[in-house]
């Protein structure tokens, strides 16, 4: 196993209502987010904090605050509600939710990877 496949696995079976590795559309329950740790692997591509993303209504990829996460659809969030027009309207509104990843120190994965052992 990968480690973001170990990483992945363990929290969908921690929160089996919230969050699936299952690949299969059809197969997954439609309020589960699906967590693909193939697409963190070499040569596959991922969207980092603020960058633009292909779609018809120009949609940037955007941090979100915890009570966002959690509230999700049901609080009326949509991905066309953060576009290369609102982001910095929000960044001034609620701040830059990445800054402290930026800043942080490395993560020292040693015991996450004897967890996988």
């Amino acid at each position: 196993m990968i480690f973001c496949q170990i990483v992945a696995t363990v929290v969908a079976d921690a929160h089996p209502a919230a969050a699936t590795v299952e690949r299969m559309v059809r197969q997954r329950r439609p309020d589960a987010v699906y967590i693909d740790y193939l697409q963190n692997i070499y040569g596959k591509t991922l969207a980092c904090a603020y960058s633009a993303r292909a779609s018809p209504f120009a949609g940037v990829s955007t941090p979100l605050t915890w009570t966002e996460a959690h509230e999700g659809v049901a609080a009326g969030l949509r991905p066309q509600d953060f576009t290369i027009r609102s982001i910095f309207r929000r960044l001034e509104q609620v701040g830059d939710l990445w800054a402290k990843m930026r800043a942080a120190e490395p993560a020292r994965l040693e015991a996450a990877f004897a967890y996988g052992e």
